[in-house]
């Protein structure tokens, strides 16, 4: 009975051992095979699929040399694809992209097996005496390092082509590992590459791609980091800005419109508006009102600020008082829906005010007096309604007047959308 139990054993640890000299003899036939001057990208392929099993199994998962050919094995087809595109042939582009992303995630497993901490025959550390530090050797460190510094390029290109394809999700990882390989000290004393010429751009574009994938707070940093290098195009503001509101981050928001504002403020009345509004939510009227005078100062040809500043006085005081700046607007604006809209709206509420006031009088002559205010208000409203056809508050107040002058013509084809 013990004599059966112990070959049992021994046929246990030999079926367990199998498996393991299997996988190990197939990193070797992996490696044999894409050193031949002859693979193709059917090959390569090949490899790939033979190799996927020891990236698991126990006995191969964690030696640096098998991520380490299966990292050779992604750049291998990455570049099979690259020479079809040079001449002409067919390619993949997204399948060159996640080559290139898988060879970099194996090639970062690699350099953490590859570093093997070294240890005195009793077991206790090996300590570097210039650093105090303890010793690490490696074996494949060197020649896995020079292979991801010779695709730097490739990855800034691939990270483009797949942003092109619509594939954000590769495309942010690529310019991510760009931007990690650039940084390496090898690469900055190599390539001496330039922040605000690309890599302020590449971050730009990987913030890009974040906001299309939902990507808000690391969309945010990288816009940040972008104009950080010198990215300074209204864009990098104008979708920062849309990020951070849908985050609901304010208080960042309102620093970024005020960094846009200096650069585009003549040019976009957004940056003011977002300003003069966190003034307000925070009673901050005295303050909303300087910045906005301010800024009339130096564009006294801007409508849209006659038009904030007509909104901030009639919030604290009437209509009647905003209307001045109402009117200005729409002298440097004739053509813009909301200063004839705003014009228009006073002049109704100046004819409703005068019935109001005089309510007493006859109601035909009351009419009469009130009907050349009411008009004013029509030749106002009408242009808005030109403007904006879909305006429902121009409709409103204008179907209004007219039933109120009895002008069944122009209220009729109100009705009937003409």
């Amino acid at each position: 009975m013990k004599h059966r139990y112990l070959i049992s054993l021994f046929l246990m640890a030999f079926l367990a051992f199998v498996p393991a000299g299997a996988q190990k003899r197939t990193v070797e036939e992996v490696k044999k095979s894409i050193g031949d001057l002859s693979a193709d990208l059917k090959a390569y392929k090949n490899a790939q699929s033979k190799l996927k099993p020891a990236l698991s199994h126990e006995a191969t998962k964690n030696l640096a040399e098998t991520w380490w050919v299966a990292a050779k094995v992604e750049f291998g087809i990455y570049d099979k694809n690259r020479v079809n595109k040079s001449v002409g042939n067919a390619f993949d582009v997204k399948e060159m992209g996640k080559a290139l992303v898988s060879g970099y995630s194996h090639c970062q497993k690699a350099l953490q097996l590859d570093t093997i901490a070294e240890t005195n025959r009793d077991g206790s550390p090996k300590i570097d005496k210039a650093t105090q530090k303890q010793k690490v050797k490696t074996k494949f460190s060197k020649e896995i390092w020079n292979k991801l510094m010779a695709y730097v390029v490739d990855y800034s290109a691939a990270g483009a082509d797949l942003y092109k394809a619509k594939d954000m999700e590769n495309a942010y990882k690529l310019w991510d590992i760009y931007y990690q390989l650039v940084n390496t000290p090898q690469q900055v004393v190599k390539h001496k590459v330039e922040p605000d010429s690309v890599i302020g751009g590449m971050r730009y574009f990987q913030a890009m791609a974040a906001v299309q994938l939902k990507k808000l707070p690391e969309a945010h940093a990288l816009f940040s980091e972008a104009r950080a290098m010198g990215v300074k195009k209204k864009s990098a503001f104008d979708h920062d800005i849309l990020v951070l509101l849908q985050m609901g981050d304010t208080a960042t928001m309102v620093k970024v419109a005020k960094e846009a504002y200096s650069l585009y403020g003549k040019q976009d009345v957004q940056y003011m508006r977002i300003m003069i509004n966190d003034c307000i939510s925070h009673g901050k009227m005295k303050e909303a009102e300087v910045m906005l005078d301010q800024a009339i100062l130096m564009d006294s040809l801007n409508a849209n600020y006659f038009t904030i500043k007509g909104q901030i006085v009639e919030s604290q005081s009437t209509y009647a008082d905003a209307q001045p700046f109402y009117q200005r607007a729409v002298e440097l604006a004739p053509a813009d829906y909301q200063t004839n809209f705003d014009v228009g709206r006073c002049y109704y509420l100046q004819a409703l005010r005068y019935m109001q006031d005089n309510a007493k009088k006859a109601t035909s002559k009351l009419m009469k007096e009130a009907a050349p205010i009411f008009k004013s208000a029509m030749t106002y409203l009408e242009k808005a309604y030109g403007i904006n056809p879909s305006s429902v508050d121009a409709r409103s107040i204008l179907r209004d007047i007219y039933y109120r002058l009895n002008d069944g013509e122009k209220l009729d084809k109100l009705e009937r959308g003409m």
